[in-house]
């Protein structure tokens, strides 16, 4: 458990270092579950909607990442006001945290 939550912690720096996402586009009505905000949730965008966007190594440490908390249909988000990682399940309207 520990290897998962320092991984989320790597996720969560590269995301604040990199300034993901790169869209702007609120979520609203998914809560974040760290801090209670609705209305600064964030989607993270997949490693192939970035390949143009990064440096190669940085892409490939993103990508690892990504695919590490992502499953079929799952997607990640960020809340812009606390800097926590969610996974999102839109279809659900909803977030779970990433820290077991």
């Amino acid at each position: 458990m520990m290897e998962f939550n320092e991984s989320v912690q790597k996720l969560r720096q590269f995301v604040i270092d990199h300034g993901l996402p790169k869209t702007d586009m609120a979520l609203f009505g998914i809560k974040c579950l760290y801090c209670g905000k609705s209305d600064r949730i964030r989607q993270l965008e997949s490693p192939n909607q970035l390949h143009e966007k990064m440096d190669p190594k940085d892409m490939q440490r993103y990508s690892d990442l990504w695919k590490r908390f992502t499953q079929s249909g799952d997607s990640l988000g960020v809340c812009k006001f606390c800097q926590n990682l969610l996974k999102l399940y839109m279809e659900k309207g909803k977030a779970e945290a990433l820290y077991e």
